[in-house]
């Protein structure tokens, strides 16, 4: 069941207020999630014996994923409501602090090498990226193939003592269906490759963007990109594509204010037309200074997604799986309305 409408510009704005205005502990839900097995509930003032079997930690009714170092040497969560101060005398100790209720735990002989408990700390931000499909029958070989080169995909997104956050979700259909936020490979991999196959054929991209973007802060370092693959609606609704990218172009404006220095935290869309030219997207990554490729194949659609990830360079053949070893019957071109300029 749909909770907001997705083209009233107001509510989807209030929505995304951690996007658009950053953190702000007076808005963060005060919903109590239910226990769950393989989660650990830390309470303030606690110290837990810490481990690296496969547990997670839950503390200020929020599940623990790490963050990105700061200047003052500590850590901070992507979604800017904990601190993370590891002590660098060898103990092993990891304060753990709510920004918003200022209690705090500890991990006791915590191995940083190993992210006990799924908690990763980071020297350097990289990306907190979205990847939003259209999970139709006319485009389940598409589907397919993003799932058989999800290892690849992971590759060049979680980088070495670089902080990513990936989240996953279709518009399929009017209930929310998101995958993540993924911080590491491992549960990314697993969890793409495990994409069910979707028969309906509903067009609710507003929808899977916001619910994706949910998941972005401001001012936390991170580049923040959506990457769409679809085609066009049927029956193509003109307004609604029109809205969209109206609607999207206003969400970057409200982030940026206009100022240089908030570019990082604008929203990027790089857009895959799958099969066919797909206007409304074109637009909407033109205007947010993304890329646009028309792929009519799926190796076209893996070559063009993991060199795009890549920064251009193309991916190694093995890589590319059965796809590779098909000759077309005439030669391919991927189209890209931003090709990287000449140095």
């Amino acid at each position: 069941m749909k909770t907001f409408d997705p083209y009233d510009e107001k509510v989807v704005f209030e929505k995304l207020s951690n996007l658009i205005n950053g953190m702000d502990c007076s808005k963060q839900s005060l919903e109590q999630h239910k226990e769950q097995q393989g989660v650990i509930y830390a309470k303030d003032g606690q110290s837990i014996q810490s481990s690296s079997v496969d547990k997670r930690i839950c503390f200020a009714d929020r599940i623990l994923n790490g963050g990105i170092l700061q200047k003052d040497g500590s850590y901070m969560s992507d979604d800017k409501q904990f601190i993370y101060s590891l002590d660098t005398s060898g103990a092993g100790l990891l304060r753990i602090t709510s920004v918003c209720k200022k209690t705090s735990f500890t991990l006791v002989n915590f191995s940083q090498k190993n992210a006990d408990f799924g908690i990763y700390l980071r020297e350097k931000p990289y990306k907190e990226m979205g990847f939003v499909y259209c999970n139709t029958f006319s485009l389940h070989p598409y589907i397919k193939a993003f799932k058989e080169i999800a290892p690849y995909i992971a590759k060049r997104i979680y980088k070495p003592d670089c902080f990513t956050k990936a989240v996953v979700n279709d518009y399929k259909s009017e209930k929310i269906n998101i995958l993540g936020p993924f911080y590491d490979e491992k549960m990314f991999i697993k969890n793409v490759q495990n994409i069910p196959m979707n028969l309906e054929n509903l067009y609710l991209l507003n929808d899977a963007m916001i619910e994706s973007m949910k998941y972005f802060t401001k001012d936390n370092g991170l580049v923040k990109e959506l990457c769409i693959f679809g085609g066009n609606p049927t029956p193509l609704d003109k307004f609604r594509a029109d809205l969209l990218i109206k609607t999207m172009k206003n969400l970057n404006h409200n982030i940026t204010k206009g100022k240089p220095e908030q570019v990082i935290n604008q929203v990027v869309f790089h857009s895959f037309a799958l099969g066919e030219e797909v206007e409304f997207l074109q637009g909407l990554s033109k205007d947010s200074g993304g890329k646009y490729y028309k792929v009519d194949s799926t190796l076209a659609f893996k070559k063009a997604l993991l060199s795009h990830l890549d920064n251009g360079r193309m991916p190694d053949p093995k890589e590319l799986g059965d796809d590779a070893s098909i000759v077309p019957s005439k030669p391919e071109k991927i189209h890209d309305d931003n090709p990287p300029k000449d140095k």
